[in-house]
This record gives C-alpha cells, sequence and structure tokens, in this order.
C-alpha cells in the first residue's frame, strides 16, 4: 500500500467536497489449505465456485484477486449459510475485474471479525470520500480518503479479545467508484471466519432524504459539505441495522421519479437504480446476485418541487414499481409518502401503488417533527433519521 493515515489519531481532515454482487470475501475455512478446482465452497447466493485462491463472482470462475475467495451469503428467504469467511461486502459490487471490489453507491460496507486489537484497510480511489469506521456495533472514528491506493487505520488499541469491525461509505457515488483492497491485520490480530451476518435484504430507490445528504448539520441554514452526509445514520441504514438486514442504498441528491429537483428530465432515478456504479450506464446491476426481499421506494420529493401533472407522476411511479417486480418478484414493495408533500401530492404515490395492483405492495408515511431540528439546507438530520429506521423496521416486520 502507498501511504497511510490513522483514523485514531486524525491525521486526515474531514474535507469538504460520486456484474457486481453483495456478499463475502475471503479464503473460506471449509478450504483453507485445500488446492485444486474442487476444493471451493460453493456459494449459497449465486452458486460460484472456486479453488484455495482467487476471487469469483457468482456463477464465474475467474480469479481476481489472490488468496482470496468469494462467498455471498444465503438466498434471501434461507437460513445461514455452511460455510464461513473473513471478509463480507454489503453493496453493489464489482468482483469481475482484476483488482479487489468496487462499488459506488452510498453506503457500500467492508465488514470482518477479528480476534485482537487492531485492523486497517487498504481503499483506492479519488480522494475527498468519506467512510465511517463502526467496532462492535458503535461508530467510531471518520476518515477521508485520499488520491490513490492508501492504508486507513480503522481501529487500534483495542481491548483484547474479538471484535466486528465495519467500514461504512458515508458519501454518494458521484464521489467517485473506490476499490476495496481488503483489511489489514496488526501484527497480534487474526480475522475470525463468520458466516453471512445479514437475515434479510433490503433495497433502498431514493433521493437526498435517502443517502443521508446533510444529516449532521447543526440547523436547516448550513449548507451542504461532504463531512454532513452520512449514509450510516440515514433512515434505511437505521431500519436495516434495526431488522439485521443488508442494505443496498440506491439514491442519489436532487433526482426524481419522473422529473428532479427543478423541474430537470435529465437521468431521473428510473434511470439509475439498475446501475452497477452510479454515473456509468453500463454495467447493469445483477439483479439475481442478491434478489432483494423488500424494496423501498422513497420518491416524489424532488418531483414536488416543481410543476407535476398526475399522469406524469403516476405513471413513472408504476413503471418503476413494474420494473422493480420484474427484477424481484418475490419482494414486497414499500411505496414512501411525506406529510410536508401535502395531502393531494400524498395521494398519488397511494394511487399509484394502488393503481400497480400487486398485492405484495404498500404504502408508509413519514411525518417530519419540526422539534427534531434540521439538516443542512432544511433535509432531515440525525435524529429525524433515527425515528424514520425504526418506524420503517416495525412496519417491515409486520410485513
Amino acid at each position: 500500500m502507498l501511504g497511510a493515515c490513522a483514523v485514531a489519531t486524525g491525521c486526515a481532515a474531514e474535507d469538504d467536497g460520486p456484474q457486481g454482487w453483495d456478499g463475502a470475501s475471503s479464503t473460506s475455512s471449509a478450504t483453507t489449505g485445500a488446492t485444486g478446482s474442487d476444493a471451493g465452497e460453493a456459494s449459497s447466493r449465486g452458486g460460484s465456485t472456486s479453488g484455495s485462491s482467487g476471487t469469483t463472482t457468482p456463477g464465474s470462475g475467474d480469479s481476481t484477486s489472490e488468496g482470496q475467495e468469494t462467498g455471498v451469503g444465503e438466498e434471501s428467504t434461507g437460513g445461514p449459510p455452511e460455510a464461513t469467511y473473513q471478509e463480507h461486502y454489503m453493496g453493489r459490487f464489482e468482483l469481475s475485474g482484476k483488482g479487489g471490489p468496487r462499488a459506488s453507491w452510498s453506503g457500500s460496507t467492508a465488514r470482518t471479525r477479528i480476534d485482537g486489537t487492531s485492523i486497517s484497510i487498504g481503499l483506492d480511489g479519488p480522494s475527498g470520500i468519506h467512510f465511517q469506521a463502526v467496532v462492535d456495533g458503535a461508530p467510531t472514528e471518520v476518515f477521508v480518503t485520499e488520491s490513490g491506493p492508501q492504508t486507513y487505520v480503522v481501529a487500534s488499541g483495542l481491548p483484547a479479545g474479538e471484535h466486528e469491525i465495519e467500514v461504512v461509505r458515508r458519501n454518494e457515488g458521484y464521489f467517485g467508484i473506490v476499490e476495496y483492497t481488503g483489511f489489514e491485520l496488526g501484527a497480534d490480530t487474526t480475522f475470525v471466519d463468520t458466516p453471512w451476518p445479514y437475515d434479510l435484504h433490503v433495497e433502498f430507490i431514493g433521493d437526498s432524504l435517502t443517502a443521508g445528504y446533510g444529516v449532521e448539520c447543526a440547523n436547516g441554514d448550513e449548507n451542504f459539505s461532504a463531512p454532513t452526509q452520512s449514509a450510516y445514520a440515514s433512515y434505511a441504514m437505521v431500519a436495516a441495522r434495526e431488522l439485521g438486514a443488508s442494505a443496498h442504498l440506491i439514491a442519489y441528491s436532487g433526482k426524481g421519479v419522473y422529473q428532479n429537483y427543478g423541474g430537470n428530465l435529465d437521468e431521473p432515478m428510473p434511470v439509475l437504480w439498475p446501475r452497477l456504479f452510479t454515473t456509468q450506464a453500463e454495467p447493469e446491476w445483477d439483479a439475481s446476485a442478491q434478489p432483494a426481499d423488500v424494496v423501498v421506494v422513497n420518491l416524489g420529493t424532488n418531483d414536488f418541487s416543481a410543476a407535476i401533472s398526475y399522469e406524469n407522476f403516476v405513471g413513472a411511479y408504476v413503471a418503476l414499481l413494474a420494473d422493480v417486480r420484474t427484477r424481484y418478484p418475490a419482494a414486497t414493495i414499500v411505496g414512501i409518502s411525506w406529510a410536508h408533500w401535502g395531502s393531494d401530492s400524498e395521494s398519488w404515490v397511494t394511487d399509484a401503488v394502488e393503481q400497480f395492483g400487486d398485492a405484495n405492495s404498500t404504502t408508509e408515511r413519514f411525518v417530519i417533527d419540526a422539534e427534531d431540528g434540521w439538516g443542512c439546507d432544511y433535509h432531515t438530520n440525525v435524529l429525524s433519521n433515527q425515528k424514520f429506521g425504526e418506524q420503517l423496521a416495525a412496519r417491515i416486520a409486520t410485513l
């Protein structure tokens, strides 16, 4: 690795400010020390199999990373996988290239379990992307990427024993694609192999309110900057943690279902959400790599920022729901409406879901409490996102 930055010492300042799968990557405990093509453990999602070295995408056998092997967890409705792995990657990750897993969408997460006191991670991408370190379920430090391949200390000086480690991308996809070159252990630290750690898979299709835009501002008069965004604190990732679920945050600030903020028609969210990488039309995400159990659609705020007809909004919303159903035949779909839109606009989401006519689709209503305060530019803040996440998780648990 080139360069280093110790998160614990704060040497990286938070500066102001874009065919994959969701799964686990590393040597499986079922194959450690094994050799030959028949030594690999078949993944229970996507069916990939490999030998003792190489990383493969589901359904392929192309080696891409020496000494690693994929394992993408369980089928979305099944029990935990038989095999265990050292590293798990949650998000729309590409593993078919020559390097490590690559991702761009908000909330993309690398996760592992260690026995020891220190761990770092290698990342390669643009500068200025903020990541949240999480140790034993608690957010600790935020670090900011420097350009190119770098090593970042995630945790050091931990108490002896086992620890759950996560590294979560806080910023949106337009900040750039990042390659995850792997966790690096301290001298006294070892990996603890674990099965796929999530019980459910939820996909979120949304805008800034899903991407955690400006949630860490002190008030609504503050303007957005990269350090104020936190996908980790968004209602989406709060709900996922409450449910023990993996989450894909397919979200882009300013986007709508028919038109974007101010009436702009360039690439609304239905154009973006099938993508593997946020700003690249190709390749598309392979939805069969991890079928969603639940899909949450939270769009409309930007559509209603400019004049829009009922027919255009409802037609685009129904078309998006139909696309979701095509890609995820068994998923429960939840459409979100917001009280601050006003009753007429709220009813358009309800009407769209009703016109879609799918028995496995429903709606949920969010009501902002102004006493909770505001994030940047009068977006929701950490407190309101915590409440909405808990509300949504409770609703999903009943579906």
